[in-house]
């Protein structure tokens, strides 16, 4: 797959959104999926975990996933050091979008 080919998949995705949420603020899984209960996510399940796996398992290193200890555990997702760099870039482009 070519870098371009790659980005698109991201961006068809939704996961450069993603990153940027995750760039302003560490998030449970649970905020992130849109739903009855929670109208300000941002995703369904099976996007929200292919955005997972593009952006971690997959081994582009951007975000981690780390499970919280506990009777019901919850799966927090924590943005690299990579990741936030790239996160940046993305805002840094939005802005020049933006200006008129």
């Amino acid at each position: 797959m070519s870098d371009l080919q790659a980005l698109e998949k991201l961006e068809q995705l939704g996961a450069l959104r993603l990153l940027v949420l995750l760039s302003e603020k560490e998030r449970y899984v649970t905020e992130l999926l849109r739903g009855r209960t929670n109208p300000e996510g941002i995703t369904s399940q099976d996007s929200l975990r292919m955005c997972r796996w593009e952006l971690g398992e997959r081994g582009l290193g951007l975000i981690e996933e780390h499970m919280e200890k506990g009777p019901r555990p919850k799966t927090f997702l924590v943005i690299t050091e990579k990741g936030r760099r790239v996160a940046k870039k993305i805002k840094e482009i939005e802005g020049i979008l933006e200006e008129t």
